[in-house]
């Protein structure tokens, strides 16, 4: 484990029998990201392993169509956003590609989209202490893993946030390699009104880590190169959020709920020792 940053620690971790395994217990990875800290998991997972993914998403979605009307949240879709969320307020730019019913793609995208987000399932349970599978279920959170394409020349998605639960600790995996397929672009955070960028901090294989209700946005690509929504080359990852699509979004004024959260722990604190 080493802070490589102010707010960012960094911890090794080996690939083992499908499943990622930190140096340190999952209760003290989860212990630092509460704190709060961004913490960049070395997952060990094989890089062509995590290549195979963006490879099989581009195969899958050259035979998909575009997806054009509202999200349902019960499908298999893969969208060009260029607007405004309608959920974060944030403007976006990027190509998304949803499986919420990842269960029920065809052989063999399944099995190799699972070969990652299945470690990054069971990696989730053991730090909340859940235990989810994949699955729609109306009315109540479920997993939506996501692969999303960032391009070259300006793709990015602006300042957001979301409810701390039921997701409490966001994960991003990079899937290709910064400063090899791509040069700029990278996830952003405000912790104590310090702003942590994690450009050129994570690696092909790392796993972001994050309080889910830090405020943080992805930088852009930069302009200097000619965008093209054909072109593969830019900043490739996979995410996987656990949220009920039609429960409660998150609160129009960005929350600083964790500021209030410690001081309310130092109150009580002190009254104690009173």
């Amino acid at each position: 484990m080493k802070e490589v940053a102010k707010y960012l620690i960094k911890v090794n971790a080996e690939f083992k029998d499908g499943q990622i395994v930190p140096e340190i217990p999952y209760e003290e990875v989860m212990r630092l990201v509460n704190e709060p800290n961004i913490v960049i998991i070395k997952t060990g997972i094989p890089e062509t392993t995590l290549r195979s993914i963006i490879d099989t998403t581009r195969a899958w979605a050259s035979e998909t169509p575009l997806a054009e009307g509202p999200d349902t949240f019960d499908n298999n879709q893969h969208k060009q956003r260029l607007h405004i969320a309608k959920i974060q307020k944030a403007p976006q730019l990027f190509h998304d590609h949803t499986f919420d019913a990842i269960l029920e793609l065809d052989e063999p995208a399944k099995q190799t989209l699972l070969t990652v987000f299945d470690p990054m399932r069971q990696f989730w349970n053991k730090l909340t202490e859940n235990n989810e599978e994949y699955g729609i279920r109306k009315g109540q959170p479920y997993f939506h893993p996501q692969v999303t394409h960032y391009p070259l020349g300006g793709s990015f998605f602006g300042r957001h946030w979301h409810p701390l639960n039921p997701q409490k600790v966001g994960t991003i995996l990079a899937l290709n390699q910064y400063g090899k397929d791509y040069n700029s672009g990278g996830t952003g955070y405000v912790i104590n009104d310090h702003i942590v960028e994690t450009e050129g901090f994570q690696d092909v294989g790392d796993l972001i880590l994050f309080r889910y209700d830090l405020p943080h946005w992805v930088s852009p690509s930069s302009f200097a190169d000619r965008f093209s929504w054909d072109d593969p080359a830019g900043r490739w990852v996979a995410i996987l959020p656990f949220y009920d699509p039609w429960g409660t979004p998150a609160e129009k004024d960005e929350p600083q709920g964790w500021k209030a959260h410690i001081q309310s722990a130092k109150n009580v604190t002190s009254e104690a020792t009173i």
